[in-house]
């Protein structure tokens, strides 16, 4: 596949380190849908490509299982290829848990912001920083930031704030 002609599905998204948030507030924003998620890092594989199984749900609504495999090709820009798995591959696929890293527990808010669609993950192991990204067409693409939260920084480039790296130690880096 040319990953330069575009054969291969991508993913160009900007990240923001933010203060976090009133909770309650963000779960009542018109729109807002709530999501527990817990994502395991599995052992690398030989292809390049970082993988990832993901836990998406809750226990009322029920739990979505996926594979994912992402490859960084650019600012902001990633390969990524997904597949939908079952409870039991899911829970195979976690004997093969990175060594090395740790599963990253997390809340997602999902929301329209002036015609734009944000994420914002509220991590376990922060009481105090959270993250926010939007998935652009471009990267340069302008950005309406939501005037209700505080942002400290653009983290689009910076890898120690990718969820891979935070799996690591569980904690955000030292700024």
């Amino acid at each position: 596949m040319n990953e330069k002609n575009g054969d291969m599905p991508r993913e160009i998204e900007r990240k923001y380190l933010i203060v976090m948030p009133d909770r309650v507030k963000l779960a009542l924003i018109p729109d807002c849908k709530v999501t527990q998620i817990m994502q395991t890092y599995l052992a690398d594989d030989g292809d390049g490509m970082c993988r990832r199984v993901r836990k998406r749900g809750n226990p009322q609504e029920g739990w979505q299982y996926t594979l994912t495999k992402k490859r960084h090709v650019g600012k902001g820009e990633r390969i990524e290829l997904e597949e939908e798995l079952t409870a039991e591959q899911y829970h195979a696929l976690l004997e093969e848990a990175a060594p090395d890293r740790q599963t990253i527990c997390k809340t997602r808010y999902v929301f329209p912001f002036r015609k734009q669609v944000f994420e914002l993950d509220v991590y376990a192991f922060s009481e105090v920083l959270a993250t926010l990204e939007i998935e652009v067409e471009q990267i340069d693409t302008p950005v309406q930031l939501p005037s209700f939260l505080t942002v400290l920084a653009d983290v689009t480039e910076d890898e120690r704030y990718s969820n891979h790296a935070l799996s690591e130690k569980l904690a955000f880096p030292e700024r």
